[in-house]
C-alpha cells in the first residue's frame, strides 16, 4: 500500500521549546486518521506540517512518495485538502465558494458544474447551494468549507478540530458526512479532535499525541506524575502497574478494563479505589462513565451493565482494574 506520509526525524521548535518529536512514522493512503490528544498535544502543529504550511526545524516529510524539500508544486497541492478550526468562507453563496476554490486550483471551468453538484451532495448540501455563505449556522459552515475543500478531488482530506464549537445536532450531521465520505472514497482523511471516543467511532485507525511525542497508549485516564519501580504516585492516588521504566512520568488506563461495582471486590486486581459518579453518558452502543476518586476516571461500560448496577449521578461505586491495565510512558 503507497503512504499518503513518511515523516522522518521531525522536530518542531517555537521558542526553544520543541513542541513536536516524531522520529519516524508513516500513514497509508486511503484510510480515516483520528489524530487524538488533549489542547496543547501538539495536534495542530502536526496538521499545519501535514499541509505544509509549516516547515519543521528539522527531518523531512514526503507526500505520496516525494520528498518535499521546499514548496509544494501546483500539482502537489491539489493532492491536499485543508479545513481551519474556524473556515472562513467569503461572501456569496456556496456555489460562489466552491467555484472560486476550482478556479484557485485551475481547474478546466467545462468540469465546474460536475464538481460542484458532486462536493453539495457529498455533504448534503444540495438544498443550500444558492443561500449566502454568511447566514449559515456553524454547522452547515463547516460542512460547506469542506465541500469546498473536496470539490477539485484531493487525495487527502486534513480537518483541524473540526467538531469544535458545534451543538450535538451539527456534530452528528457532520461526523455521519465525514464517515460516509472516508467509506465512499479512496481518499486519505485525517481529522484532529480531543474526544477520544468520537475518534474512535468513525476513524479506521488513530494516531495518539502525548505532549509532543505519539504513543501508542490510549489517552484515556492520562495521568502525570513520577514512577518507583511499579507504584506510580499522581500526588492523589498511588497506582499499581505491572512495568516499570526509567524517567516515566505518564501513565495511561484502558477504560474498558476498569471494573465498576457497589461494593469493594475479592479479586487479585491490585488497583481498587472509592468514589463518585459524576457523569454518564451514553455514546453509540457504549456508556462513558466519569468516576471522581479524588483523580478522575473516565470507564467505559455497556448499556446492560449500567441497568444491571441502577447507576445515577452522585452514587458512590468502588472502581477496579489489574495493573496490566496500566500503559506506562
Amino acid at each position: 500500500m503507497t503512504n499518503a506520509y513518511v515523516l522522518n526525524d521531525i522536530k518542531v521548535v517555537h521558542q526553544q521549546n520543541c513542541v513536536l518529536d516524531i522520529p519516524h512514522f508513516t500513514i497509508p493512503s486511503g484510510k480515516c486518521i483520528a489524530l487524538l490528544g488533549e489542547n496543547g498535544a501538539g495536534k495542530s502543529t502536526l496538521m499545519n506540517l501535514l499541509a505544509f504550511t509549516e516547515k519543521p526545524s528539522h527531518g523531512s516529510i514526503q507526500l505520496f512518495d516525494q520528498k518535499i524539500v521546499d514548496k509544494l508544486k501546483p500539482s502537489q497541492r491539489r493532492r491536499i485538502g485543508v479545513v481551519s478550526q474556524q473556515p472562513y468562507l467569503l461572501a456569496g453563496s456556496v456555489t460562489d465558494n466552491i467555484r472560486l476554490a476550482l478556479k484557485l486550483q485551475h481547474i478546466e471551468s467545462s468540469r465546474y458544474p460536475f464538481l460542484i453538484e458532486q462536493a453539495l451532495e457529498q455533504l448534503n448540501l444540495t438544498q443550500l447551494k444558492d443561500q449566502s455563505a454568511q447566514s449559515l449556522s456553524g454547522g452547515e459552515l463547516k460542512r460547506a468549507a469542506i465541500a469546498r475543500a473536496i470539490a477539485y478531488d484531493p487525495d487527502v482530506l486534513l480537518l483541524d478540530e473540526p467538531f469544535s464549537h458545534l451543538d450535538q445536532r451539527h456534530i452528528r450531521q457532520l461526523e455521519s458526512a465525514i464517515q460516509s465520505f472516508a467509506e465512499q472514497t479512496d481518499k486519505t482523511v485525517i481529522f484532529s479532535t480531543h474526544d477520544q471516543p468520537q475518534g474512535l467511532a468513525i476513524a479506521d485507525d488513530t494516531l495518539n499525541l502525548h505532549a509532543g511525542k505519539i504513543t501508542t497508549a490510549p489517552l484515556f485516564n492520562l495521568f502525570h506524575g513520577a514512577l518507583n519501580q511499579h507504584d506510580f504516585n499522581t500526588g492523589k492516588l498511588i497506582i499499581h502497574a505491572a512495568s516499570g521504566l526509567a524517567n516515566a512520568r505518564h501513565i495511561a488506563i484502558d477504560p474498558t478494563e476498569i471494573i465498576i461495582s457497589r461494593q469493594p471486590l475479592e479479586s487479585s486486581m491490585r488497583n481498587s479505589f472509592n468514589g463518585h459518579v459524576v457523569l454518564i453518558a451514553q455514546e453509540n452502543n457504549t456508556v462513558r462513565l466519569t468516576i471522581d476518586c479524588e483523580e478522575r476516571f473516565q470507564v467505559i461500560i455497556s448499556p446492560e451493565s449500567l441497568s444491571q448496577l441502577s447507576l445515577a449521578l452522585g452514587d458512590n461505586v468502588w472502581l477496579s482494574f489489574k495493573s496490566t491495565a496500566v500503559t506506562v510512558f
